[in-house]
């Protein structure tokens, strides 16, 4: 135990810069990264729904920024290739958590694992840099370099961390617009329309409010065209989106065609419990707040109202 705190004691620094600077950089990180994510979700959405609107007079593009790009396309494919062949079952999974979080694009994986190494190797010399700059004259070499190679490890994890996260705000996002989706599909069957019919219209409307669900809508009709079945259609949907409320929906459409009954009255149904579900979630979420809370209030709270009580006290007798 000793020997772990002196350690951590050799890896202080003399100021309090190293710390400032890295605060820093997490702080550009976190505010520029939301703004990255929705220009690419914007642009993605935006190329698969471009209408094609005559012939338009392209630009040269210059020479030095068409070589870049074929040297990234290399790199990107060399990469998938050579994970593909290392670990396909990690490379399968990847796939799939990167179609979950939006990243529907063939080249997804590979530019995964050129960030990845990006990160591993930007870390561990901005921590080197860090190490010579800043760090202390009294830490030892082994300190050093731990210090380095822990840096490596957090920028080889953070790209996977930033994934999960973007799988989740998907999740949230799919998970608060399905209902409505329902809701539109119940409009479609009073109508008349047909199941495939009604999901393309839908996936229109649900454009501006839920894009991402929207594409994966599209995905599902341009699928339907191509001639693949419906139950196949909609597994795929619910593997893209992960919920089992997708799951379930194409259980209930592939009763609802097998027994016979009313698709319009089904639906319904399924809408309500959808609702209700994610109603109960909330309150679930609202119920569990003033137990979250009870922490920030005794740390920050009941320290400041203690002092309001005895300080008083204590002057009173000093003064007496």
């Amino acid at each position: 135990m000793q020997g772990f705190i002196e350690f951590l004691a050799s890896l202080a620094p003399t100021s309090l810069m190293p710390a400032a600077v890295l605060l820093l950089a997490l702080g550009a990180v976190a505010v520029a990264w939301p703004m990255v994510a929705a220009k690419s979700d914007h642009n993605e959405v935006r190329r698969r729904l471009k209408v094609d609107d005559g012939p338009v007079a392209t630009k040269p593009e210059p020479v030095q920024k068409k070589n870049a790009g074929i040297v990234r396309e290399k790199a990107v494919k060399r990469a998938q290739e050579f994970y593909a062949k290392s670990d396909p079952e990690n490379v399968a999974r990847l796939r799939m958590k990167l179609i979950q979080a939006g990243y529907m694009e063939p080249r997804a994986v590979g530019m995964f694992f050129l960030v990845r190494f990006a990160a591993l190797v930007g870390s561990a010399i901005g921590a080197f840099v860090l190490n010579q700059w800043l760090g202390s004259p009294d830490s030892t070499m082994a300190s050093r370099w731990a210090f380095v190679i822990l840096s490596g490890v957090a920028g080889y994890f953070f790209p996977g961390l930033v994934l999960s996260q973007k799988g989740r705000e998907k999740r949230r996002e799919y998970r608060n617009g399905f209902p409505d989706f329902m809701d539109l599909m119940i409009v479609c069957s009073d109508a008349g329309m047909s199941m495939e019919a009604g999901i393309e219209r839908v996936s229109k409307e649900l454009a501006k409010t839920y894009p991402a669900l929207s594409q994966n809508l599209q995905l599902v009709s341009l699928e339907l065209r191509a001639g693949r079945s419906l139950d196949d259609a909609l597994k795929a949907l619910a593997d893209r989106l992960s919920l089992d409320e997708v799951r379930s929906f194409a259980t209930l459409l592939q009763q609802s065609k097998e027994l016979g009954t009313s698709l319009s009255g089904a639906l319904r149904v399924f809408s309500d419990e959808m609702r209700h579900k994610r109603m109960s979630l909330a309150e679930e979420k609202a119920h569990a707040l003033p137990a979250k809370m009870s922490v920030p209030v005794t740390v920050c709270i009941l320290p400041v109202v203690l002092m309001i009580a005895i300080i008083p006290i204590i002057v009173k007798m000093t003064t007496h």
